[in-house]
């Protein structure tokens, strides 16, 4: 007999298809249309169970609106996915954004089980049936069509050290799978799913792994794996893997909705007794097979149009004023004047922390990334704003994730560590070597950071410190130089102030983690919260836009990159970069552009 498996991830309380930084529909993702592809690959087989794999329930403009919804009502994601008859759901990091106590209450209306086995939650949690995991007994249709029995184990995992913000402890992945999953064979799992809300990752484990899907697979008893947190997409159209880790059937369907994980089983057996013989793994987009005016998506939508039109109208509240445009559709090339605000941002709050800690003799820095850099998210996905009125609208597309401020004393030792972190996501160019592509397409752009208060040049000629996904490679390598704080070298032993996250701080992305003791105890303030102040005191946004780092020259060579085709109008905003097209629009929409080093 058969089972099918189908799965999301990160939806980011994106159940319907809207934009509302830009204020327009969107064509690539939305649970609402994702939801065709689930009855669709529902109507093609008889056994199917729906599993979802975190962070679901905030993460969009959408979910911002929740704290005007009534109290006891059910969370609207809860609700699309009790509509939907999801079978489980995982739990992923950003799920605690607004703490403990709002996950507990947002999934009181679910329909299904809710998962998370690594998490120390507190004695309250276990009112609210969150358990490590759950066996579902379901009744499958065999290939004689009789019915038999199955009992569907599905387990759930979180990144380690990554409930900061909520206060809660976690452990590692793998021991956690290795202590519950003959737990779950003991007590009569016929078949087991890992629900991962991790990445691909290294190949070889290493305690408290944030991405660890590869190593995760070879845990025995597990028949299937689902991944998510690192937004990637796996398998890829045409992979050679064909959704396999070490022969474990495994997907990682995207981010927002843009894709549906579909893991078909084989299982064979008599007397009760099951076992997975052959497994497939695949992925179906959003794109490829959406009706806009089928039945069951105007259904849908419909029971969520009240949240949708009040998101709408907050979102055309007025903030303040910007003189100059600002956008980041050439971020990877050190070209960004929006997240330069941001830091900008940053780096104001940081110096009210610092005069009222007496810490006003050393520098203060602000580290930022851009979040919306194109990658899958498509080459619509990139913040720009015109010059003129700043509305809340601008400011979530300025900055979309609820992170907390953190300042941090840190070395120029320190900080060399952090920029060459931030360079790894870019490949290696050799002189006289033309079009080498910057980085490869699955590693995400937003792991790259700047600090606005240096200036340095990134030597691509040079080996990489760190992999894309932040393992070391080679200890002695380094791409960073001409480090500079206000025209002089910067020292090893040099002393500053860096304003960042607190998911930085905690290794997010595999950044350098500082001494307990090196993070300053500030008054707990989201980015976006600050960001508002700074923007709402400033009597009109201007600043200078010059870069903060170049690409050191390589004789004879250039790079070349995706961004968005709106790209070549601001072209001239940025003299430094010496651009061209390549290809003006390729098979996915992006213009590639070519940089001379």
């Amino acid at each position: 007999m058969s089972l099918r498996i189908l799965a999301t991830t990160d939806l980011h309380m994106n159940i319907l298809p809207y934009d509302y930084h830009a204020d327009r529909s969107v064509s690539g993702w939305g649970l609402s249309r994702t939801a065709q592809l689930i009855d669709a690959a529902r109507d093609e087989v008889s056994n199917v169970i729906l599993l979802d794999n975190g962070d679901s329930l905030y993460g969009s403009a959408l979910g911002e609106r929740l704290p005007s919804v009534a109290r006891g009502a059910v969370h609207p994601m809860i609700r699309a996915m009790n509509h939907l008859n999801y079978d489980a759901m995982n739990l992923g990091n950003h799920d605690f954004d607004q703490g403990q106590d709002a996950v507990f209450q947002a999934i009181q209306g679910a329909s299904f089980p809710v998962l998370t086995a690594n998490a120390k939650l507190p004695e309250a949690a276990g009112t609210t049936g969150i358990a490590p995991y759950v066996l579902l007994p379901r009744q499958v249709e065999d290939d004689q069509g009789g019915v038999q029995t199955l009992t569907i184990g599905v387990i759930g995992f979180l990144p380690p050290n990554s409930l900061h913000q909520a206060q809660i402890g976690t452990t590692d992945i793998l021991a956690s799978a290795r202590h519950f999953v003959p737990q779950m064979r003991a007590q009569g799992a016929d078949v087991i799913i890992a629900l991962a809300h991790s990445g691909l990752g290294a190949q070889d484990h290493s305690h408290d792994m944030e991405n660890v899907l590869h190593p995760l697979s070879n845990v025995p008893g597990i028949d299937a794996l689902i991944g998510g947190h690192a937004h990637q997409i796996f398998p890829e159209n045409g992979a050679e893997v064909d959704g396999f880790l070490n022969g474990v059937p495994t997907v990682v369907p995207g981010f927002w909705g843009s894709h549906l994980g579909i893991i078909d089983l084989s299982i064979t057996g008599h007397d009760g007794q099951w076992a997975v013989c052959h497994g497939s793994a695949r992925l179906r987009s959003v794109s490829d097979g959406f009706s806009e005016h089928a039945p069951a998506k105007r259904s849908f939508e419909a029971l969520f149009a009240d949240l949708h039109n009040s998101t709408r109208a907050a979102m055309q509240a007025r903030v303040g004023e910007t003189v100059q445009p600002l956008n980041n559709y050439f971020t990877l090339a050190g070209a960004d004047s929006a997240t330069r605000l941001v830091q900008h941002a940053m780096l104001d709050h940081a110096r009210l922390c610092q005069e009222v800690m007496g810490l006003t003799d050393i520098p203060v820095l602000a580290a930022g990334a851009a979040f919306k850099s194109g990658g899958f998210g498509g080459p619509d996905y990139y913040t720009a704003l015109p010059a003129g009125v700043m509305t809340q609208r601008s400011l979530a597309d300025l900055y979309m994730f609820p992170n907390s401020f953190a300042l941090v004393k840190v070395t120029g030792e320190f900080l060399r560590n952090w920029l060459e972190r931030s360079c790894s996501i870019f490949n290696q160019v050799s002189p006289g070597h033309k079009a080498v592509q910057l980085k490869d397409d699955g590693v995400p752009g937003y792991i790259h950071e700047s600090v606005l208060g240096l200036t340095y040049q990134v030597d691509l000629s040079q080996p990489a410190r760190f992999t894309p996904s932040g393992a070391l490679r080679f200890a002695d390598a380094g791409r960073i130089t001409s480090l500079c704080h206000n025209g002089r070298a910067v020292q090893d032993d040099d002393q500053f102030l860096l304003a960042t996250t607190d998911y930085r701080v905690l290794g997010g992305g595999n950044y350098p983690i500082p001494a307990p003791e090196d993070i300053l105890p500030v008054a707990p303030i989201e980015i976006r919260e600050l960001l508002m102040d700074y923007v709402a005191n400033q009597d009109r946004i201007a600043f200078d836009a010059n870069p903060i780092w170049k690409f050191q020259p390589i004789e004879g060579a250039s790079i070349w990159f995706r961004s968005s085709p709106m790209g070549r109008d601001v072209v001239e905003e940025y003299p430094w970069l010496r651009l061209s097209e390549l290809d003006p629009c390729d098979a996915r929409g992006f213009t590639c552009y070519e940089l001379t080093l």
